[in-house]
């Protein structure tokens, strides 16, 4: 008899008559299964009426799914109601677990269902399935979806201030919506062209307020903000009408705008990032329009998105700088802690637990940007999940001394380490354990790692002036020591074909060597005029970037060994480390003040340069009411106009004060600005021209000078930093501590017992009150704030209200 037959007849003898036919009680090894058996399982299977459809949907959306579903969020994603069908058919080859989550226990039956030639009319294709999972995720958000859906009591709170949120969570945002909410983007890029069409009209319709903003609510509440980045960036690059791909990165630009309030407080998509949204923007009219009972920007509020300056500003030195493998972010290890930073906008996109007891020395990301490894001066490496941020298990704990480099292999299953106690350490990369001994040869501390791109190989570089390589395998040295140097190496880094390797020295030099015969290649690329503290070569590996001492970057031509036009200029002091972006058109840099900048590697020319004209202090900042000027007062009594978008300056400065500028306001028509100065006038420009208009004479003015608060109408805000407040009976005044001249007016907020008087506007543009979060200001705006209509603390949920109209739908 047919060894698969009587397979299946073995089965069929197993039934229990009292649960019914059809449910296989004795599932075979798998080891003895083909092709015949799943056919006449899946026969079997698909015999009762409809029975086909569930069963064939049920096992796409199990193969595609990024983890494990319960059948009861399976029925939920597909509608259906499938949990008596597959246990009655399939419980062979498919478990259900007690907490109902669906998985399949015979890894041939999945090989089986993904191989057309074997499976025949079972075959399963994997982009019809991740087809089926889009559209399910979008039916499930849209159904779901609602606003205030974690029934949030305050905005005065964090999340995680919130100490029932997980119960919150697990009670209101079902498992289908979390997952639909967290993973739409990645089926929706690996679905069919066949569906692009209706899949491009979902997406269309989600984008439109309120959806995207009630999914907000749940990435904010699931702590997955700075993932969903990225989706949407995927989700835009896939779409091919013009209209939809704008709507998304309009939600992109809001997320990357308004980062911070969207991912520490959920009232705050409402109250702190609808106000100052660009008006251009069709989810800021929206939403608006939806949602009216929020702060009201009267002037300075931007038209447009603004174009952010790519300079992050951090407030430690960087000694790590990495690109993740999309391109799309940065990550920079400082002081004990790693830093996120979004490469489109330079928004900081928050810190990874600290996990690290001293300064994060260096950062490498998995092939597949899942993982990410971190190496620290207090002798450990850490593991972390790149998309959620958490530390995986326990630190590293090897080496003697401290980790100065780590890399990842390329098939991400190892993870090299590079120590001041001289050593090399190699390390699974999934159960952080140590493989064999440590990998011995130099003779001072090895400053850098680094492993050939078909991970045979390995390059470090050390203080004893060598580079050396290794088998990745054996951990055996390979060849002799590298020379040429005559100083410590500070850097290498494989070219992307992996027959060269780039080190770096204190030499002032960059070297290239042939990874076969360890033979250097020409001379050495001298021009830098200080220690190379870092290498890296483009991925195309035409060219190399190198980081200097005194701040500087050159690009050099690997194959003529020349420097490529000027050096790069503009860090103030030591140039950390240098990376180029996955597709090679930008680099990274970091340097020792806290600072990273990002270069257009074509042009040479820094992303985002500060605006740069005066020749002192300057004493005040003013946007235009459509957001695309600035005016600034400097105290040798001229005022500058700037584009906001590109931070040129426009014309001429505009002269006529004798003294310091206190003070410039734009009128709010946009169309003049009133300057304030210590020459005891007021002066009024033409806002297009810069011509004086009128000047009110001295006389008018008992004081030797004016200041801002005599410019602005009641009840209005400039936004600013480090301020201290004081009230009358109706206002309370915002005031800068340094000038004390910017004010931000707030009326009193009937029903909330609030001491406004103690408000004051942090660093990171959170107004707050005590400990109460009132609302948040974008740090580089300037504008003026209406609040008649604001609704916070408990009555933060009334944004929506318009009489007879209860949330939008």
């Amino acid at each position: 008899m047919d060894l698969f037959k009587a397979a299946v007849e073995l089965d069929q003898s197993a039934q229990i008559s009292a649960t019914g036919p059809g449910i296989w009680m004795a599932p075979m090894d798998s080891n003895i299964r083909d092709s015949n058996f799943y056919s006449t399982l899946l026969t079997n299977a698909y015999r009762p009426s409809g029975a086909r459809e569930i069963i064939m949907q049920t096992l796409q959306i199990v193969l595609v799914a990024e983890h494990p579903l319960t059948i009861r969020s399976i029925d939920a994603l597909l509608g259906t109601k499938n949990e008596e069908l597959l246990v009655n058919s399939l419980s062979s080859v498919i478990s259900i677990a007690a907490d109902g989550t669906v998985t399949i226990i015979d890894p041939i039956f999945r090989d089986f269902l993904h191989d057309k030639e074997t499976a025949g009319s079972f075959y399963i294709d994997e982009v019809q399935s991740h087809s089926l999972m889009a559209r399910s995720c979008f039916v499930v958000m849209m159904e779901e979806l609602t606003f205030n859906i974690c029934r949030i009591d305050s905005s005065f709170v964090r999340n995680n201030e919130i100490p029932d949120m997980n119960e919150r969570i697990s009670s209101f945002i079902s498992s289908q919506l979390q997952y639909a909410a967290i993973h739409w983007h990645k089926h929706l890029i690996q679905s069919g062209e066949e569906l692009r069409r209706s899949l491009s009209d979902m997406l269309e319709q989600f984008s439109r307020s309120p959806y995207p903003l009630y999914w907000m609510e749940v990435i904010s509440a699931l702590g997955k903000v700075r993932g969903s980045l990225c989706g949407l960036q995927d989700a835009r690059d896939w779409l091919l009408d013009a209209q939809t791909k704008e709507r998304v990165e309009d939600i992109h630009r809001f997320i990357a705008s308004f980062y911070t309030p969207i991912s520490e407080s959920i009232p705050h998509i409402y109250i702190s990032s609808i106000p100052f949204g660009a008006r251009g923007s069709v989810l800021i009219q929206e939403s608006i329009e939806a949602f009216p009972k929020t702060l009201s920007v009267t002037q300075g509020y931007y038209n447009r998105w603004k174009a952010l300056p790519i300079i992050l500003k951090g407030s430690e030195p960087n000694w790590a700088v990495v690109f993740f493998p999309n391109g799309r972010q940065i990550a920079t290890g400082s002081n004990q802690t790693i830093q996120l930073w979004d490469v489109e906008t330079g928004q900081a996109l928050g810190e990874l637990p600290r996990g690290h007891d001293d300064w994060v020395t260096s950062i490498s990301f998995s092939p597949d940007g899942r993982r990410m490894a971190s190496g620290s001066r207090d002798m450990t490496l850490r593991l972390w999940d790149a998309e959620t941020g958490q530390a995986f298990g326990e630190p590293l704990r090897d080496h003697e001394d401290r980790v100065t480099s780590v890399s990842f292999s390329p098939d991400g299953r190892q993870i090299a380490s590079g120590s001041c106690d001289d050593t090399i350490r190699l390390w699974d990369a999934e159960t952080g354990q140590a493989f064999g001994e440590p990998l011995r040869g130099h003779e001072d501390w090895v400053t850098s790692v680094s492993f050939s791109p078909d991970g045979r190989r390995i390059a470090s570089g050390s203080y004893d002036w060598t580079i050396r390589l290794w088998e990745a395998e054996t951990g055996q040295a390979f060849g002799e020591p590298l020379r040429g140097h005559e100083n410590s190496v500070t850097s290498v880094s494989f070219s992307p074909d992996g027959r060269q390797i780039a080190s770096g020295s204190y030499d002032w030099t960059i070297r290239l060597w042939d990874v076969e015969t360890g033979q250097a290649l020409g001379q050495p690329l001298r021009g830098h005029m200080s220690w190379v503290t870092s290498v890296s070569f483009s991925p195309d590996g035409r060219q190399i970037a190198s980081g200097e001492n005194d701040g500087t970057i050159r690009l050099w031509d690997v194959e003529t060994g020349q420097a490529l036009g000027q050096p790069l200029r503009g860090h103030m002091s030591w140039v950390t480390s240098v990376s180029f972006s996955p597709d090679g058109r930008q680099i990274a840099s970091g340097e020792n003040d806290g600072t990273i900048r990002l270069w257009d590697v074509e042009t040479g020319q820094a992303l985002g340069q500060p605006l740069r004209g005066h020749m002192s202090w300057v004493t005040s900042v003013s946007f235009s009411p459509d957001g695309r000027q600035i005016a600034s007062g400097e105290n040798d009594g001229t005022i500058r106009l700037w584009d906001a978008g590109t931070g040129q300056p426009l014309g001429q400065p505009l002269r006529g004060h004798t003294d310091w500028v206190n003070s410039v306001s734009f009128s709010p028509d946009g169309l003049q600005i009133a300057s304030g100065s210590d020459d005891k006038t007021i002066r009024l420009w033409n806002a297009e021209t810069g011509q004086p208009l009128r000047e009110r004479p001295p006389d008018d003015h008992q004081s030797s000078s004016l200041s801002s608060n005599e410019l602005q109408p009641s009840h209005s805000a400039i936004a600013g930093s480090g301020w201290k407040s004081s009230s009358n009976s109706e206002t309370i005044k915002l005031m800068d501590q340094k000038t004390g001249r910017r004010l931000v007016y707030w009326r009193r907020v009937p029903g909330e017992a609030l001491r406004l008087e103690d408000a004051r506007l942090e660093n990171n543009g959170w107004v707050m009150e005590g400990n109460r979060l009132l609302h948040w200001v974008p740090p580089s705006m300037k504008c003026w704030i209406d609040n008649a209509q604001f609704r916070c603390g408990s009555q933060w949920k009334e944004v929506h209200e318009v009489e007879g109209r209860g949330p939008p739908t």
